[in-house]
């Protein structure tokens, strides 16, 4: 069963200019690199950008170079590098030059040429830069929290900034002065651009937040994808022309049962292709912005992970999961109405219908609140069964039926899986997603329990061998329900969790926790609020044995967290075991460290619910 966990993943797909070679990234050799794939005879090959883990890659517009964003020893200090498409000529990306800054981040290049927009994070503020690739030259666009490079016009004479905390980020308009060439900063003026620039906020975004946006080709107009105004995420215009005022949105889509996940723009921007994420699922509508027919389209797969258009338009190029394919890139021809399979290009090395499908599980919270998950089955079993209540990290992310080893180790041992979207989870909805913040908290954690009344009243789950285990912010939701409802859980694993949001908020880093106030409250002005939340100040409630996971590089959860809630679980007098990983960050991301951690996370399981062990460790 290890070929599941080795089974090699590509994302983050770029078509050249010129439509003949994707790029992505690639895991087929054990770490994430950049790969490069022919389109008409199918030949690949890979990038050597260096030891750094590759996590996204971008082709400039003029074909020259390839830019790539990559994480030092998995942490969250990322990098940005260039190469060219045959290897060389690769060096690192600034916008201030060789101090370290932090993190920086590769948001996009613009629509011609090969200039960079990144962002720099350090213990201050984020701030935006273009970069020329060809000669180096920078110039500075803002500085503020948690900025992102959403576009830049055509003429280079606008940006869209996205800017705000998690939950508010909110969009405005830099205005560069429009001279000719590029500038020292005057770090005295404006937001911290160019001499002359103004920032103008665009007043819809407020108290909602913006995921992504684009100029049309003439910037008068600019696409938002947004939750502004409304329940659902839409795609909505905005006049932007510079006598227009005010700024009033035309909803170009929306749906009253799902969010608009993401979208892709052709060049021209004529069409549109519409990623909606229906309880979980994809499903993508392909959108003709002038006449506003829209026609559906039916991905290979159930979660469109990514999605862009090649230059000349005709070719939709996507990743995509399903519970049985790994992460793979697909490329739609739109003059042919044919998908293809770009990677992985090896047949999978199981049988067809040998992994388990799961089924939406909606469990009704006694405040009336519905919480869609997704339900793994054991082949062949009835129940009760021992079984594991998951908990996703962000919390602003997902339970999605995508390809997990895990889950199906467990289930090839006769472990029932629920992965769970409690309160706070994105893809239902703002409400839903803003459910959990502040004191919403204490509700979320109720849930995890509300899963288990559920799952144990319907005859699914045995109450004497439930577990529960997280990853990140699913890490501390996990600590949190042991320590909260000790009486329902027999067994957990805390991956990378917070045990106590004082320590988290001291020693993340800094960008990190100015993103994460508006989510989890104020370190000072909300102190009493998150000690009562944090589990380090009840781990004398714990009751269950306790795999705590971590990687040594993880600054974003930073490792003294793992070894919090070990002394925590040490002096409850519980079985303990600690698995720390010396070459991984935030995420596991090397093929050998993940085949052992999902051994050791099934072991660690098998044990507590009195299963035989494996075959090859009997």
């Amino acid at each position: 069963m290890d070929e599941w966990i080795s089974a090699t993943r590509c994302w983050s797909p770029s078509p050249s200019p010129d439509g003949t070679t994707i790029a992505f990234v690639w895991d087929g050799e054990g770490l994430p690199q950049v790969r490069l794939h022919r389109r008409a005879t199918g030949e690949e090959w890979s990038l050597d950008t260096g030891d750094d883990l590759v996590s996204t890659v971008r082709w400039s517009p003029d074909g020259a170079w390839l830019a790539v964003e990559t994480a030092p020893d998995g942490g969250e200090r990322t990098q940005v590098a260039i190469v060219r498409p045959d290897g060389t000529d690769l060096r690192a990306v600034r916008g201030v030059g060789d101090d370290d800054r932090g993190a920086v981040t590769l948001d996009r290049f613009t629509h011609t040429g090969s200039v960079l927009a990144i962002t720099e994070s350090d213990t201050e503020t984020t701030t935006a830069w273009l970069v020329d690739a060809d000669t180096g030259q920078r110039q500075r666009l803002g500085s503020g929290h948690a900025l992102q490079i959403l576009d830049v016009s055509r003429d280079r004479r606008r940006v869209l900034l996205r800017r705000g905390r998690r939950g508010s980020r909110h969009v405005g308009i830099v205005d560069l002065d429009g001279t000719e060439g590029w500038h020292e900063i005057d770090v005295q003026r404006g937001p911290g651009g160019p001499p002359g620039a103004v920032e103008h906020p665009v007043a819809i975004t407020r108290d909602s937040s913006v995921v992504a946006g684009r100029f049309t080709p003439d910037g008068t107009k600019m696409l938002l994808l947004t939750d502004g105004g409304r329940e659902r995420a839409a795609l909505v215009a905005v006049d932007v022309a510079t006598d227009a005022s005010p700024m009033t949105p035309e909803v170009l889509a929306e749906r009253v049962d799902a969010d608009l996940e993401r979208f892709a723009l052709t060049e021209d921007a004529r069409l549109a292709a519409l990623v909606w994420n229906v309880e979980g699922r994809s499903e993508v509508d392909l959108l003709d912005l002038e006449s506003g027919k829209c026609s559906s389209y039916a991905p290979p797969g159930d979660v469109v992970t990514h999605a862009v258009f090649s230059h000349d338009s005709d070719s939709l190029v996507m990743g995509i999961q399903s519970p049985e394919v790994p992460a793979a890139v697909w490329c739609h021809e739109l003059s042919s109405d044919t998908t293809a399979l770009i990677c992985p290009q090896e047949e999978p090395r199981w049988s067809p219908g040998q992994l388990v499908h799961p089924t939406l599980e909606v469990v009704t919270t006694p405040d009336g609140l519905r919480l869609p998950g997704w339900l793994y089955r054991p082949r062949g079993s009835a129940g009760p069964l021992p079984t594991v209540i998951y908990l996703h990290g962000g919390p602003e992310a997902q339970e999605r039926p995508v390809f997990t080893p895990l889950y199906q180790h467990l289930l090839a041992r006769g472990v029932a899986v629920y992965a769970a979207n409690v309160r706070g989870s994105s893809g239902f909805g703002r409400s839903f997603v803003n459910a959990d913040n502040g004191a919403g908290r204490f509700a979320a954690i109720r849930d995890v329990a509300t899963c288990v009344e559920h799952l144990v009243g319907c005859g699914v789950a045995d109450p004497a061998r439930v577990a529960v285990m997280g990853r990140s912010y699913g890490g501390y939701l996990t600590l949190a329900a042991l320590v909260n409802h000790p009486e329902l859980f027999a067994v957990g694993i805390d991956v990378c969790g917070m045990a106590d949001f004082e320590t988290f908020f001291a020693r993340t880093e800094p960008w990190i926790a100015d993103a994460a106030v508006g989510e989890y409250g104020h370190p000072i002005h909300d102190r009493n609020l998150l000690r009562e939340l944090s589990p380090v100040h009840r781990m004398e409630h714990l009751r269950a044995p306790l795999l705590v996971v971590h990687g040594k590089w993880d600054t974003n959860v930073p490792v003294h967290e793992a070894e919090l809630a070990v002394h925590g679980a040490k002096a409850a007098g519980v079985p303990v075991r600690y698995l720390l990983f010396d070459d991984e960050g935030h995420e596991i991301q090397r093929t050998e460290n993940r085949v052992r951690f999902i051994h050791e996370c099934v072991d660690w399981l098998g044990e507590h619910f009195g299963l035989e062990p494996r075959a090859d460790t009997a």
